[in-house]
Formats: structure tokens, sequence, C-alpha cells
């Protein structure tokens, strides 16, 4: 119980979203912003779509943005990413000191620039399986309150 104590006090979370979440999903997006600020300091930043007509130019928009908002370190979620369990990312946010910040970006629909790839300090897959990124961001509010439950030794995490 002391560990998921001394991530409450100062950690830092927030997810960087390119574009809106679906109202289809929101009140389950609602549901685990409650728990997860029982958790730690979270927060949800929408950044704007790229307006090009080219996917390359849409991606480089939104790289501006991404990359002007994310903190060094940040981690990005993409099919090409490293998989992990839900005890790998409870691993990951023990690791954090108590003051830590802490980054997590989705991209757009289109995906992201190889140079958003690049700066990005960790790059983690959800699946093989190309998801939409709406549903990407509610799986990732899901799984942080999993990883933060399991430190807390809580039952919803059951295996």
């Amino acid at each position: 119980m002391g560990a998921a104590r001394s991530h409450r006090i100062g950690v830092k979370i927030r997810l960087l979203v390119v574009g809106r979440g679906a109202r289809e999903l929101a009140n389950f997006e609602s549901r685990f912003l409650l728990r997860l600020k029982a958790c730690a300091s979270f927060q949800i930043v929408e950044l704007p779509e790229g307006r090009g007509k080219q996917v390359a130019q849409r991606k480089q928009e939104e790289q501006k943005h991404i990359l002007a908002e994310a903190g060094k370190g940040f981690i990005l979620f993409d099919e090409r990413g490293k998989a992990l369990s839900s005890m790998d990312w409870a691993a990951h946010l023990r690791g954090l000191s108590g003051d830590a910040r802490l980054d997590f970006v989705i991209g757009g629909a289109d995906g992201v620039a190889d140079e958003v790839r690049q700066a990005a300090g960790r790059c983690w897959s959800l699946s093989a399986l190309t998801l939409p990124h709406q549903f990407v961001r509610a799986m990732v509010l899901e799984q942080l309150y999993r990883a933060f439950t399991i430190l807390q030794g809580h039952p919803y995490h059951r295996v």
C-alpha cells in the first residue's frame, strides 16, 4: 500500500491526444478519469487534428503540436511499439519518483510522423491490430487505472 501512496502524491500524468474523444466512449472515459484522479494528478490534453489534404501534411501539422506539448521522455502509443503487459505498466509506474511528470501520446487517425516516433522516450503498442485512436484513448485510461490498482494490491486486476 505504501508504494501506491507515494505515486499518488506527486506523480503528474498527462494523456496528449490528437483529436477529440468519441461521444460513445465518454461515459467509460469519465468513469476511469474519476478513478485515476484518486491515484495521480491526471489530465487529458486534446491537440488539434491536421487539416492538410495529404496524409504527410496532416502528420506534419500534428507533429508540431505534439512536440510542442509533450515533455521529455514521453511514451508514444504506436502499433510498431513494444507490447507490454498490465504488470509491465505497473512496474513502469512504480519506477517513477514521487514528483515525476509523464506524458503519454496518442497520434491522430493517420498515425504520427517519424520525427514524433524518434523523439519519444518509449514506444508502446496496445495491440498488433490497427485501432481507432478514440478507442486507444479509452484503453489507455483503463490500463493506467489497472496499473495503479496493481501497485495498490487492489482486487480490480484479476488474473
